[in-house]
């Protein structure tokens, strides 16, 4: 895949957000709602974020048409929202 160029690029990158959506989504599954609101908020948001990226990389036809600086805050504030997330699960953020 990576050694195609762009052409598999777009595919590398829907892989890795998908694998992000089902690790977050199992762990969200095995939450308990009623004490983890606030870290079910955190997670659930980076899930649609990582959604609208995925519907990004999809709606463009190639690798050389997507916006890097899109791609690059969309994975930032993933990362941003995970760290939120697991540092919220952890008893760090009051």
């Amino acid at each position: 895949m990576i050694t195609r160029g762009y052409e598999g690029a777009g595919y590398l990158i829907s892989v890795l957000i998908l694998c992000f959506v089902a690790v977050v989504a199992a762990y969200l599954w095995s939450i308990d709602l009623l004490t983890e609101q606030r870290v079910f908020g955190v997670l659930l948001s980076a899930v649609l974020l990582a959604f609208s990226m995925l519907i990004y990389v999809y709606r463009r036809p190639s690798y050389r048409e997507m916006s890097k600086l899109l791609l690059m805050m969309g994975y930032l504030g993933l990362m941003i929202l995970l760290s939120l997330g697991i540092a919220i699960s952890m008893g760090y953020v009051a």
